[in-house]
């Protein structure tokens, strides 16, 4: 971990082999095919390049809740984002043969520039391996040091970051970077893309509130924090403030208390 920190600080970006099984992996990807091809069949699939998306997996099996609670990924969030950051997003991303590479872009450039600081990260979990053919992500190492989004009219020299099934892959979220082209006849490339942000920014997915209720249900309150259900320092109140704030404590706690709901 100590290594993986400090090639993220230095290259915008590090790799972790076997953060999960090699059947671990295989068992995620069936999974997405299956939504992936119902997706298909109903009409509501997603494309970007060519790119099939899945969205909010955390509706779509228990097994993808699982992976929010990897502590590898938590470590690596939290060293760049701070202890109290939170899931933006975990959606699947597979690149199909036949592709549009992606454009080189950086996962916060609607923040205001210059970029001093990371508030966000992304987190791939490799559900196949990543090569230069089938579609691996690119990057250009060190760029998050530019605190920009890349320029669109200049050549930049980029690399695919390759690695086997079931490594993480963890982007500072000011590096240049983008989806590869799979230029395989017929591999596709499978990851699960766990978005992380700083507590004060909004998250990417509206999880409160797509959040199926069973699912809210069973969350345990680290999760409820994680995915941004409580309050963090006076900011996503519900029905106000607790009143225990009153007496100094630090303010990051629960937020609904059904005593204080208003009788009507």
């Amino acid at each position: 971990m100590a290594s993986a920190d400090a090639e993220l600080r230095q290259s915008g970006y590090c790799v972790v082999e076997g953060v999960l099984s090699s059947d671990k992996a295989a068992v995620l990807a069936s999974h997405i095919d299956e939504i992936a091809h119902y997706e298909q069949k109903v009409g509501s699939a997603w494309y970007s390049h060519s790119n099939q998306r899945v969205y909010m997996l955390l509706n779509k099996g228990e097994i993808f809740r699982e992976l929010i609670n990897n502590q590898v990924a938590l470590a690596l969030a939290r060293s760049i984002l701070g202890t109290h950051c939170l899931l933006s997003s975990i959606t699947a991303n597979i690149a199909v043969p036949g592709n549009h590479a992606q454009p080189l872009h950086a996962d916060q450039d609607y923040m205001a520039t210059p970029w001093t600081h990371s508030e966000v990260c992304n987190i791939a979990f490799l559900l196949d391996d990543f090569t230069a053919d089938n579609g691996a992500t690119v990057v250009v190492p060190g760029s998050h040091i530019m605190g920009t989004p890349p320029p669109s009219e200049d050549a930049l020299s980029t690399v695919s970051i390759t690695a086997p099934r079931g490594s993480l892959i963890c982007l500072d979220g000011r590096v240049w970077h983008g989806t590869g082209k799979n230029s395989t006849s017929a591999e596709p490339r499978r990851a699960i893309f766990c978005y992380f942000c700083k507590p004060y920014i909004r998250q990417q997915e509206n999880i409160t509130r797509s959040l199926l209720p069973e699912i809210r249900e069973r969350l345990t309150p680290a999760e409820r924090q994680l995915l941004g259900f409580d309050i963090w320092m006076a900011l996503g109140a519900v029905n106000g403030l607790p009143p225990a704030w009153m007496d100094g404590r630090e303010r990051i706690g629960p937020g609904l208390d059904e005593k204080l709901v208003w009788p009507r």
